[in-house]
């Protein structure tokens, strides 16, 4: 198992495409922080004070924001192997495509961790450097700030491990990566504003990440941090399993 890990994690770092989704996800991330704290008091935002501990969470859980780019990274680890038929010689090499899954899912898992970190510390130096200045008192501990923080890595890395599952499901890598941005960015907020099916939304993946994270939005009834991660872990697991079931079954492209 040890050699198929240390061949997935050569792949994620000697390719640029990952350095630069970590560039872009420590872009929106720093982005997320700097709007919140750019328009907290600002004329027509109702948003609580930045002393606030729901306002310092919200802030803090800009780092989450990185699971944009860690699903699609997860979607590249996997959807390469069959873009340039990679696939085949890293099936005759190991032959228990369980096993070579399970390091992809890993591999993901750690990536999306990496991401969280390198995210969450940079959103934690913007903001004890601008609160500071403004002479606003970070509740790390109190305000649940760290909490929030953590929680951001759960999120990113299990969004990394849907990554792989959709890449699964969806061989073409282009096709993968927009269905799951498409998702992300359309589907979802149409179902939280569709009456009919509204009920719903509190249970879908972007939803549970934002309950874990403290940064739920909007009137709806909203999962706590417990219930937001269960689901989440569901949906990785989901997404595991499919996976790992149409591999071991699919013919090799």
């Amino acid at each position: 198992m040890i050699p198929l890990l240390r061949a997935e994690w050569r792949k994620v770092t000697t390719v640029k495409l990952g350095w630069g989704m970590l560039l872009g996800a420590m872009a929106l991330a720093a982005l997320g922080v700097v709007a919140q704290i750019a328009s907290n008091g600002a004329s027509g935002n109702i948003a609580l004070p930045l002393s606030a501990a729901a306002t310092q969470k919200s802030i803090a859980a800009s780092a989450s924001s990185a699971y944009l780019f860690s699903v699609v990274v997860g979607i590249i680890l996997i959807t390469t192997e069959f873009r340039h038929f990679t696939s085949r010689p890293t099936f005759l090499i190991e032959p228990r495509r369980g096993r070579v899954i399970v390091a992809k899912l890993i591999i993901a898992a750690l990536v999306g961790i990496i991401y969280g970190v390198i995210c969450a510390a940079l959103t934690a130096a913007i903001m004890a450097i601008w609160l500071g200045a403004l002479g606003v008192t970070i509740g790390w501990i109190d305000n649940g700030v760290l909490l929030s923080m953590l929680s951001d890595l759960v999120v990113i890395a299990t969004f990394a491990i849907v990554g792989i599952g959709v890449g699964v499901l969806v061989r073409n890598q282009i096709a993968a990566v927009i269905s799951a941005l498409v998702y992300l960015f359309v589907l979802e907020p149409l179902i939280e504003i569709i009456p009919v099916i509204q009920k719903a939304y509190p249970y879908l993946p972007g939803a549970a990440a934002g309950a874990i994270t403290g940064a739920s939005r909007g009137n709806l009834p909203h999962l706590d941090a417990l219930q937001g991660g269960l689901v989440l872990l569901g949906w990785g697991l989901l997404f595991a399993v499919a996976g790992w079931m149409l591999m071991i079954r699919r013919d090799i492209p």
